[in-house]
């Protein structure tokens, strides 16, 4: 016992548990104002998976662990040690905010030292539990205390793998530690911890009785847990796809052991009768996360299963199988992150925050009841929307059929397009931040409870809240009791043993709410079905699943043989289908098995006839019913510049003849404008009210020895580039032609590259020196590339994507310019930066799905790159800084006597130009790190023009010496002709 006196000064139990989940409520906020901003935040999914995995799990691990194991070992802690955990809890925290700040910054030093903060918080916590499971006489429930010990005891593994990685090693280990890492944190130190909680936690909320003895024999198969665990994290670090999946069994062996006895627990409380119902957040929340947990590692255990190679083990594509499975799990982080983590935590908060606040009965009663509001509407409507997501990405017929049940049929996975996703994942998202209100409420009405019992006891001379066992026990539970209570019998429990007030625990109110957020979640998706409808490119050809037959042309009728001919395809990474010719008998129905096995980019099928698969990420599999095979039939991969490259393939019936040949190829390619029809614009009138004229003037040179972070997000979008013309683009940061970035001689750059689009795509800096194959990779779409190099060489430098084609991807706007300035350079008056680019476009406008004609900027029409175009180098615009003659209406302006520098560079992607300003004569002239020539040079010559090839730059300077307008211009005419123009308004 101790004395009041010796008490620390703030610290009371009710007040320990005040002052120790601060960290939850500030990193729930965080986690809000996160995902508002994700957008602008580099690394964002990584940034919310562990915002979640390790601020919010990690820390309430912490916090109720010690909770559950004063409770469960009947220990009372000296209240001297309350600071003591308390600075535990804050000490973890800034561990984690440095490990963060380390992995954004590209700092692996920092990342390395806040993983050690991480570690070490967390083995003072597990040593604090193990003195605490050494002073108990006899606990009935050790076990659990035993199981957050070793869990804990896991996570310095998880964090010294997660170290290793903000080093970026290199493939293999790169897949190899990711998959260790995911798998010991979440499966290990998250998995088990919440496996042996759910044990007293889940008969508490249910308040319902726990049989001790079936809890221990149960809680055996939390060793198989652990076992499994360390298996399937070897199996990943050597490669081995049978032991890793060894592990998995075991693992879920044990999660349907542990899970059989919550159900039969969930079974014996339905069975009772009680005067007051159960709160049903908690039980519903719980029980869904529950569900989400087992289903998710099942779906693990399928994800690895399918890259077994060989009977001995070995991976499918080695060494490379585990990126692909790492990066497959992207697929598994919403239905884990916030179909078992949030949901699981939040349920248990609702339950534990009104009972640990203590308060008497009627408080608790309260507090629960307001976390309950809305329960079955919030539950129903969170859960719904999360299965929409995770079945719309599962291919095949299993994602199929699960998204066909929640949407009752009325729409396919491939029709859950990007506004039906912003629309269904808002409403979810809603759903989760509404905890915090509820929360916030129910502080509130605990707060009032307790005012009221006291002036009542008061009033009749009893004690009040000032003393809080006795509210505690009359609660059934709060503080220390509130897991004990439902392992030994309390008194709620006998209270309850009396008839039943209410008839059923859901009445009409609760199907009322059911419906309404079915109906919440399908409006949503309805809305967001016609949005993306209507967005629809050209890219969406052919028929939806589940749509008419698909015809093959007009060719002679081939009876259909009732047969079904089922052929496996892959899509591999040198944009090839193999095979690539595909022999079916004629009149059979054809299904073709699609795999993607390139690890680097998304692909898809498309047939000429109509039925196409949805986008494939690396490992993905779709089955496309292809119809009853009467003709020859075309295909092709529909990605940005995949069918240029010869990612095709044909489908011919066996039987069919020469003539039919002939007539199915004329009907695949169909009848349409000869393909290198120029696309024609009125140069003379202004860009479109909605695009902004791009500054030309060179942004300041940052200061020598400061380094430099830069941030590109790549994003697809319909974009103006000439006046009422419109490009299916590919841009960085939202821009045809990307950021002019300036950095002095000798200058560090570090950019991070993260993939907003629908493709793979990469960067290439020209003034950098590094491992194009480290560096210059194509990253899927998702992921972010931290890109180092130093500017040791002055230039106009080109950077671009090298994502193949390349031509496609330049034309389409992913090219930018480095300006580093030679030494010495002087200042100018003026210092503009034009640079040319060529673009290619198809003849037709794209039109959407209804056959509609899609609508870019301001109305005009949307064209898609054409390859024909490219290689037959018939550029359609060739233009400025992005936009044909925007400067025409936007002129750069000079002064009389003022000098003028203009760096030039040509990004191509083919072609180069001849800079000419017409009315001057450059004085200057800088090209390719070399002064050709400079004023008062010995010979007294003067430049015209400056010569660059496709990705060559410079600059050329020059002196107005009269008022008026002056062209800068490609003085290859054809190109000034299609819009290489830009005009410099001189005054005195």
């Amino acid at each position: 016992m101790h004395s009041t006196e010796n008490r620390p000064k703030g610290f009371t139990r009710r007040s320990w548990h005040r002052k120790a989940t601060k960290p939850v409520s500030y990193w729930m906020i965080a986690l809000v104002i996160a995902v508002a901003a994700h957008p602008f935040i580099p690394q964002f999914r990584w940034l919310l998976v562990h915002m979640v995995t390790l601020g919010l799990v990690t820390t309430s691990i912490m916090i109720w662990g010690q909770h559950f194991t004063e409770a469960l070992l009947k220990t009372r802690l000296a209240e001297e040690s309350r600071p003591t955990q308390v600075g535990r809890i804050w000490g973890l925290t800034a561990s984690i905010v440095l490990t963060m700040a380390g992995m954004l910054a590209n700092l692996p030093p920092v990342t390395v030292l806040g993983a050690v903060g991480v570690s070490a918080m967390i083995l003072w916590y597990a040593f604090a539990l193990g003195a605490q499971l050494k002073a108990a006489l006899a606990p009935r429930f050790s076990f659990v205390v035993r199981a957050y010990l070793i869990a804990a005891c896991l996570l310095p593994f998880g964090a010294t793998l997660g170290a290793i990685l903000a080093f970026s090693p290199g493939e293999p280990w790169q897949g190899r530690l990711l998959l260790a890492h995911q798998v010991v944190n979440i499966l290990g130190f998250v998995g088990v911890t919440v496996s042996a909680t759910l044990l007293t936690l889940w008969p508490t909320v249910l308040r319902t009785k726990l049989d001790t003895a079936k809890a221990s024999r149960a809680s055996r198969f939390l060793i198989v847990m652990v076992i499994g665990t360390l298996i399937a994290m070897l199996g990943a670090l050597v490669d081995n796809v049978l032991v890793g999946l060894a592990g998995l069994t075991l693992y879920i062996l044990g999660q349907v052991v542990l899970g059989s006895l919550l159900v039969a627990l969930a079974r014996q409380s339905a069975q009772q009768t009680r005067r007051e119902p159960l709160a049903l957040f908690p039980v519903l929340s719980i029980g869904t996360a529950a569900l989400w947990f087992l289903g998710t590692c099942v779906a693990l255990w399928g994800l690895w299963f399918s890259s077994i190679g060989s009977s001995d083990g070995s991976p499918v594509t080695s060494p490379l199988n585990f990126s692909l499975t790492a990066a497959r799990l992207h697929d598994l982080s919403v239905p884990f992150v916030a179909g078992f983590l949030l949901q699981l935590l939040l349920g248990a908060m609702s339950y534990l925050l009104p009972a640990s606040m203590g308060g008497g009965p009627r408080a608790l009663k309260a507090g629960l009841a307001v976390m309950s509001r809305w329960a079955i509407f919030r539950v129903v409507t969170l859960n719904l929307a999360l299965g929409l997501f995770a079945f719309a990405s599962v291919t095949g017929t299993i994602g199929e059929a699960f998204f066909g049940a929640l949407t009752l049929g009325t729409f396919a996975p491939s029709q859950f397009g990007s506004v039906t996703r912003v629309l269904v994942s808002a409403v979810a998202f809603f759903v989760l931040a509404s905890f915090i209100f509820f929360m916030l409420r129910m502080v509130k009405v605990n707060l009032r409870e307790r005012l009221e019992f006291k002036e009542r006891s008061a009033q009749l001379g009893m004690p009040g809240v000032g003393a809080p066992t006795a509210s505690m026990h009359a609660a059934g539970g709060a503080t220390s009791a509130s897991t004990s209570s439902a392992v030994s019998a309390p008194r709620a429990d006998a209270r309850e043993a009396q008839p039943s007030r209410e008839p059923a625990m859901l009445d009409r109110r609760h199907l009322t709410s059911a419906l309404a957020g079915v109906g919440t979640v399908f409006s949503l998706a309805a809305v967001g079905r016609a949005f993306d409808g209507t967005l629809a490119g050209a890219a969406a050809v052919g028929n939806p699943a589940g749509g008419a037959e698909p015809t093959n042309g007009a060719g002679p009728a081939i009876a259909p043989t009732g047969r079904t001919t089922r052929l496996k395809v892959e899509a591999n990474a040198d944009m090839r289908f193999v095979p690539d010719a595909l022999e079916v008998p004629a009149g059979d129905r054809l299904e073709i098995e699609v795999r993607n096995v390139d690890p680097a980019n998304t692909h898809d099928l498309v047939l000429a006839t109509g039925p196409h698969t949805a986008r494939l990420h690396s490992g993905d599999t779709a089955v496309l019913e292809a119809g009853i095979i009467t003709e020859p039939v075309e295909g092709w991969c529909s990605i940005v510049g995949h069918r240029a490259m010869g990612m095709t393939l044909t489908i011919t019936p066996t039987a069919a003849s020469t003539s039919e040949t002939e007539g199915g190829n004329a009907g695949a390619a169909g009848v349409g404008t000869d393909p290198l029809t120029r696309v024609s614009a009125d140069l003379t009138a202004a860009p479109g009210t909605s695009r902004t004229r791009r500054d030309p003037v060179v942004p300041a040179v940052p200061s020598p020895g400061t380094p430099q972070k830069l941030a590109f997000d790549v994003t697809e979008a319909n974009l103006e580039i000439a006046p009422g013309i419109a490009m299916e683009s590919m841009v960085y940061n939202g821009e045809v032609m990307g950021p002019v970035v300036t950095s002095p001689l000798g200058g560090k750059v570090e950019l991070t590259l993260t993939n907003s689009g629908e493709m793979g795509h990469s960067i290439d800096f020209h003034a950098g020196t590094v491992a194009p194959s480290t560096y210059m990779r194509t990253i899927a779409p998702g992921e972010s590339l931290v890109y180092p190099f130093t500017t040791d060489y002055a230039g106009a430098w080109l950077y671009h994507c090298s994502t193949a084609p390349m031509t496609m991807h330049l034309s389409g706007g992913m090219y930018g310019i480095l300006i580093v300035p030679p030494q010495g350079l002087a200042q100018a008056d003026r210092e503009y930066v034009l640079v040319q680019s060529e673009h290619y476009l198809t003849p037709e406008a794209s039109t959407g799905a209804d056959g509609s004609p899609v609508q870019g900027p301001d109305g005009c029409a949307v064209h898609a790159i054409s390859s024909e175009k490219i290689f037959a180098e018939r550029p359609d615009f060739t233009v400025f800084n992005g936009h044909a003659n925007q400067y025409v209406h936007a002129p750069l302006e000079a002064k009389v006597g003022e000098r003028v520098r203009i760096w030039v560079l040509a990004a191509g992607p083919s072609r180069g130009i001849a800079f000419h300003v017409v009315g001057t004569v450059f004085d200057t002239v800088f090209k390719e790190g070399e002064y050709l020539l400079r004023p008062d040079n010995a010979t007294g010559g003067g430049a015209q023009a400056l010569d660059l090839g496709s990705c060559q730059g410079g600059f050329v300077e020059m002196v107005f010496h009269e008022e008026g307008t002056y062209k800068a211009v490609n003085h290859q005419f054809v190109d000034l002709e299609r819009g290489a123009l830009a005009l410099i308004n001189v005054t005195a």
